[in-house]
């Protein structure tokens, strides 16, 4: 949606002049909250750590299979 399109709309509602909407400077509004780094710091992914743990399994597992 364009200022125009946003200011005519306004207008249309309000039943103000366009002019006078143009002039107050309305704009939209976003619902979302900006993105974080912390939210971006949960979708990361650190590979050392899961091999790490891949390998930490498997050595588990071959040590289990061999004593029993």
């Amino acid at each position: 949606m364009t200022q125009a399109q946003l200011n005519r709309a306004v207008s249309k509602s309000t039943g103000d002049d366009f002019d006078v909407i143009d002039r107050r400077g309305f704009s939209l509004v976003d619902d979302e909250p900006p993105v974080q780094d912390d939210d971006l710091l949960a979708l990361m992914n650190d590979w050392q750590q899961i091999e790490d743990e891949q390998a930490t399994a498997a050595n588990r597992r071959s040590h289990l299979a061999s004593v029993a």
